[in-house]
């Protein structure tokens, strides 16, 4: 009696599945590093846009702090975004001092990831 040789297991198929369980892995690391890392909820402000930080921010120096892009008539909209400028990333920067008049008061919020760049603030009233 002869019995026919089992076949290979379809390695294609397993390839596939293998791509499809590390993107989704891969996909549930990034939101959950979001999640836990804060993000950078201010990634996509633009001039007009409010801003809320994660602590007080101080009048002189640096103070380390996240952003939250907010509705201008919620309570804890502290800023105002007048200009972005996108591919720098130094809060030392001279790139928000045109958007603003000699002596007045203004932020500046940097972040450096991927490229860079500077959210140039006005204080709310």
């Amino acid at each position: 009696m002869s019995t026919a040789p089992q076949a290979a297991p379809d390695r294609s198929r397993w390839v596939v599945v293998a791509l499809v369980a590390g993107l989704v892995v891969a996909a549930a690391v990034y939101a959950i590093s979001g999640l836990v890392l804060g993000g950078d909820d201010a990634r996509d402000a633009k001039a007009g846009d409010c801003l809320a930080s994660d602590k007080q921010v101080e009048d002189e120096g640096t103070t380390r702090t996240g952003a939250n892009l907010v509705d201008c008539s919620a309570e804890d909209a502290r800023f105002t975004v007048v200009a972005r400028v996108d591919g720098e990333s130094s809060t030392q920067s001279d790139s928000c001092n045109k958007f603003f008049q000699e002596k007045e008061e203004f932020y500046v919020y940097a972040n450096g990831d991927d490229r860079g760049y500077l959210l140039c603030l006005r204080p709310r009233a």
